[in-house]
Order: structure tokens, then sequence, then C-alpha cells
């Protein structure tokens, strides 16, 4: 029998997150991941013989503020690096305009002003009042076990800026943009961007990320040579620390013993001991119901569980390989467009928006997409001077009612010339003479390949008001505990949640470490206390 202090299930971001700290921490640390290789989402795949692809998770949306980057200095010491395109989104009209959001504000204001002299003004009232809600709480308040519902709103209403922000929070995404917005194209990115990561335009409750998306929008960053980089300068911090890996491990069951976890144990009968924790990365159901089992759980808990939403939408991605970078009409007028980082093609108004997503409840799938071309951007993600570009589009796991459309080769192609032929709308070269190669990546697929995805769900779990919060996964796993003695949880379908926020791993190793005596070596996120003194966390 192996003996461990710690043993993590699942290495993804949050898995390595939290190896990496508790192996700094002097703990001896082993991650168990049932793939190939560790890293999650955070994949950048040889899928073309030759030519990388990020196939999964591309854009990092808090780079800026996530204390993995500072405390484990994967920059400074690990070779990570990012690229902040100046142009962060382009949508091209089909009248042959083109909207767009940079990082400097003014650049986006003049932008818009050719929509609308009053959105420009709106924009830039709006920037630096959300750029304010997102340093002084929202942010801070992502790296901090999440308080209960009740005591939140306590604290939020201490300050001018908390009541604010709590005034927010009943609004639906199309509400408040529409609140913000007059012209029908403004209103159309904005939506599209608040929701590209399955928020329903019309859900209340959950208002309070508005600001925190509308604020990352003009901040997203993306790792030189592919995400993979991400997870191979957190498995380098990890390894040197002392921390171990195994891949390609099918697990059995989490090992209980007098209603404490106490190791693992695989499906051939191997057993790791975990001598202090175990961490899961996984969703609940898979780490309580199949791994724990309902045995050692009580009622309510295991009916907790089982009321758990899946994101109704799920990932498809087209990832192709060109000839040539696209040449947008739209830059006909302005060069600096065919360096934008997110195109966001197909959209005319909100209401194209708030249809597609309804449609995809419904098992459809529309015509809007985003897509990116990061070897434009980073030419180390280019091979042999190719073009390496992807299609992102929100899509159902059941097409109509059954998933098995998705296996069908014919479906597949079908959907990647439908979008291939939608994006040579806007960027006449490309064609099907300047696209060499097509991999499509379906929602199955991803249920497949992560097993923490159930039915392609990329942040474990729909972001509602009842699953948000100290209410993610639910009120007995809040602040990354779980009622099994020594068993964490650090997986998306735990506070803040997904898209490579590294919060979640962060937040169980604080767990940890705080239950169990371990010296933590990190200091306190100096957003953090700011937070704090303000009275707001």
């Amino acid at each position: 029998m192996e003996k461990y202090d710690v043993i993590i299930i699942g290495g993804g971001p949050n898995g390595l997150v939290a190896g990496a700290y508790l192996a700094k921490a002097g703990q001896k640390v082993l991650i168990l991941e049932k793939r190939y290789e560790v890293g999650g989402g955070l994949a950048t795949e040889d899928v073309f013989g030759g030519y990388p692809a990020n196939t999964h998770a591309l854009y990092m949306m808090m780079t800026d503020y996530a204390p993995p980057y500072q405390d484990l200095e994967l920059e400074s010491s690990y070779g990570l690096k990012h690229i902040y395109p100046p142009l962060q989104f382009a949508m091209p009209t089909q009248d042959g305009r083109c909207l767009c959001l940079y990082s400097d504000v003014e650049k986006t204001c003049k932008s818009i002003a050719q929509f609308s002299q009053k959105d420009a003004e709106a924009y830039r009232e709006m920037a630096r009042k959300y750029e304010n809600y997102v340093d002084s709480f929202l942010a801070p308040s992502t790296y901090v076990q999440p308080k209960s519902t009740i005591e939140q709103a306590i604290y939020l209403d201490r300050t001018p800026l908390g009541r604010e922000i709590t005034e927010l929070t009943p609004k639906s995404p199309l509400q408040q943009v529409t609140d913000l917005f007059e012209d029908r194209y403004v209103r159309a990115l904005v939506l599209h961007n608040v929701c590209m990561w399955g928020l329903d335009p019309e859900v209340e409750g959950v208002g309070y990320l508005v600001p925190l998306y509308l604020n990352r929008m003009t901040n997203y960053r993306i790792c030189t040579r592919g995400s993979h980089t991400l997870a191979q300068a957190l498995i380098k911090v990890m390894l040197e620390n002392g921390g171990m890996q195994q891949t390609m491990q099918q697990l059995k069951r989490i090992i209980i013993k007098d209603g404490t976890a106490v190791g693992v144990e695989r499906e051939d009968g191997t057993v790791f001991e975990a001598t202090k924790a175990v961490i899961s990365t996984l969703d609940q159901e898979q780490t309580f119901l199949k791994l724990v089992g309902p045995q050692y759980l009580d009622e309510d808990f295991v009916e907790a569980i089982k009321i758990w939403r899946w994101e109704h939408w799920s990932l498809m991605g087209i990832h192709c390989v060109f000839d040539e970078p696209p040449k947008f009409t739209a830059a006909s007028s302005d060069a600096e467009i065919d360096k934008a980082l997110i195109y966001v093609l197909g959209y005319e108004s909100p209401e194209d928006v708030v249809n597609e997503y309804k449609g995809i409840g419904e098992g459809r799938i529309g015509d809007g997409f985003y897509c990116s071309f990061p070897s434009v951007i980073d030419p180390l993600q280019s091979h042999h001077g190719k073009t390496i570009g992807s299609i992102y589009k929100m899509a159902p796991f059941d097409i109509q009612g059954n998933s098995d459309n998705w296996y069908s080769y014919k479906f597949k192609e079908e959907q990647a010339n439908r979008l291939l032929a939608k994006l040579g709308e806007y960027a006449p070269n490309i064609t099907p003479e300047t696209i060499r190669n097509v991999y499509v990546s379906t929602p199955v697929d991803i249920q497949n390949k992560f097993a923490d995805m159930v039915r392609g769900s990329i942040k474990q779990g729909e972001y509602h008001p009842l699953q948000m919060g100290y209410m993610r996964p639910n009120e007995h796993c809040s602040a990354h505990r779980s009622p099994i003695k020594n068993l964490y949880m650090g997986g998306s379908c735990t506070y803040p949640g997904g898209t490579v926020l590294l919060g979640a791993g962060y937040l169980a190793a604080e767990a940890v470490c705080e239950d169990l005596d371990i010296r933590k070596w990190w200091p306190e996120p100096n957003t953090v206390t700011a937070a704090r003194e303000k009275g707001l966390i």
C-alpha cells in the first residue's frame, strides 16, 4: 500500500493548483488522473498531425487577479507567458461596419460612437463603475471561502458599493444590458459576451455576475504556445516540491473508515492511503454517490445531490488549419480588425442571442458563434506558416432529444461546413480551398474525454441562483469541506465555479491547511485584505 499525506482525484486546473500549494506546504501529494495526461480543460492537442489546437479552454479570464499566478511564480519562475491583445472583441455586421471592444476604454468608446454616441458615453461610465466593483469586491470575493447568502447580504449592505451590487442581483443579463445601452448591435455584442460562458440571458438572481463579465470581456489573455502551458507550469511547481502524479487511473471508491476518508482504491484493487486528506475535483454526484456510496451519507445530503442541475448547453468546437489568416471585409477600413482576439459573428440584435439560447433548450443549433485565431496573435502556435483557428459554439447535448446524433460523421461535417461558410461571409478568403484540415469537438466528446463534465457540462453544473455562492454545490459542502471527515471538494461544482478561475483548487488547499494545522505559506492577496478593510467580505 502506498501512503501519501493528500490524494487529489482529478488532474485538471483545480487539482493541479491544490496539488502545487499543498506540495509546497511540505505535504506528500499524489494526483490521480483518468486521462493519459493531466491538465483537464487546459488542452492543447495535436489533432491534425503536427498542428496544435486549443480544443477546450483558450481564454484566461482572471490572470490579473487569481493568486496562483503570483504565489506559485508561474510567470516569473516557470516559463508561463500570456498575451493580452489590445483588440479583444470584433463584431462585423451585415451592413459592413464593425463594433470593436478594446482594452483601452477610449478606443472602445470611439468604436461604439459609430453606432450610438449615447452608448459610448454609457460604456465609459459603466467601465469606470464596474472596474471598481471588480477591484473592490467581485474579484477578491472569488478567492475567499463563500459566506452564507444572509451573511454576505449583511456585509454588502454596509457600504454604498455593496448595496449597488445587491440591487443588480435580481436583474437578468438581458435587463441589465437593455438598461445600459440603446443600440441593437451594442446590445447584441455585450449580451453575447455576458452569456458566452453559459449564463441564460433571461435568468434572474445572478445579476451580480454581469458586472464581472462586462469588466472581464476586455481583460482576456491567452497563454503563449497554447493553454496547456498553464498546466505544465503547475505540474512543474508540484513536482519540484515533491508531489507526484499518476495518469490512466480508473478509480473504484474512496475508502471510508469510521466516517473518515482514508484513501482511494483503483478498479484493479490497488489502494493508495491518504493519511491526512482526500480532495475530489469531480462533481458531487460522482464523488459521493459513486466513489463514496450513499450508505455513508444521510438522506438529506443525497437528495441535495440528486437535484443538481447540469447546464442545458455545452460547447461545440470546430478547429481548423487554414492556408492563411482570415481577412475580414470589415478590416478594409481598419487593418487592426484582423488582429482581434475574438470575433463574434451572426448576431444582429439581442433577440438573436436570446432566441439562440432558447433554441438550445429545444435541442437546436443556431447560426451565431464566436471564433479565434490564436496563431495570428501568437506565432508560436503556428506551424509551417499555417493559421490555426477555432470556432466555438454553444450547442445542446441532446439534438432533438438524442445525443447519438453527435456520433454521426455526416452530422458533424454538416455543422462544420455550415459555420465555416458563415465565417466565409465575413472573411471571403476562407473557402473550402483554403481550409486544410478540420477537427470537430462535440458535447459528447467533452463528456467522454473529461470525467467531471457530465453531459458536456463545462462548469460542472448550471449557473443558477440556487447553485451559486454558498449553495455551490449545496450548503452541506460549502467552504470546500464535506460531511465526510477529511474529504474535501475542489472542482468547478464548488465555489467559485468554472472557466479556469483556479479558485476552487486554491480554496480547497486553504481548507485542508486550516483544518489539519498545516502551515499556510502563502499570504492573503492584497485585494482580499483591502476588501476586508472596506467591510465587504
